[in-house]
């Protein structure tokens, strides 16, 4: 996918009062320089960018991580070495790495949660127990306007990330199931 550089920048920029998701160094191998390069990573949503020094104010690449698996693999040089692969046809491999065990598994971590397309794998379950639990507590289940991608309470922004999502639904499945046990004691103490 080709990004035109002054808008990604723009948003990166005005993005700055929000701490980034997860930023740190990181060794990158490039396509013309096989040794592992230190470079500064900011991962802010679905992007993560790359400068060549903590507090450079332009990228110097940028990688979408939309329809992207990262993958662990194997290193001989000591380094926690995994690899983000664009699953698109000829797509790009990047090739990372963190010097320390607790980087690369907080990388890890945040980088498999990052990309939409993960939302959407977690999306189609987390809509099937809401529906479920509604239909348990004998309430209509509310449905998303189409153009919305996320179900998300009354008058309040869209989500953030998968966390936020994930306690929305859990606190709206919770207060069905307050209901639906308030209803059941009630219809016990009427057949009683």
């Amino acid at each position: 996918m080709k990004l035109h550089r002054k808008p990604v920048l723009s948003y990166l920029r005005g993005t700055g009062d929000r701490a980034p998701d997860q930023e740190g160094i990181l060794l990158k191998k490039g396509t013309r320089n096989p040794s592992y390069q230190r470079r500064w990573f900011i991962l802010r949503g679905n992007l993560l960018y790359y400068l060549e020094h903590q507090g450079d104010r332009s990228p110097l690449g940028l990688i979408l991580l939309d329809n992207c698996r990262v993958e662990p693999r194997a290193s001989t040089s000591g380094l926690y070495a995994f690899t983000i692969l664009a699953s698109a046809e000829g797509g790009r491999c990047y090739k990372l790495a963190a010097e320390t065990k607790k980087d690369f598994d907080n990388w890890l971590q945040a980088l498999v949660w990052a990309g939409w397309s993960q939302l959407w794998e977690l999306l189609q379950p987390l809509q099937e127990q809401y529906q479920r639990a509604c239909r348990e507590a004998g309430v209509e289940p509310r449905s998303p306007p189409q153009e919305e991608l996320f179900l998300s309470l009354p008058c309040s922004p869209a989500p953030s990330g998968f966390p936020e999502l994930h306690q929305r639904f859990g606190e709206e499945i919770q207060a069905l199931a307050r209901s639906r046990a308030a209803r059941r004691q009630v219809d016990l103490t009427e057949f009683g």
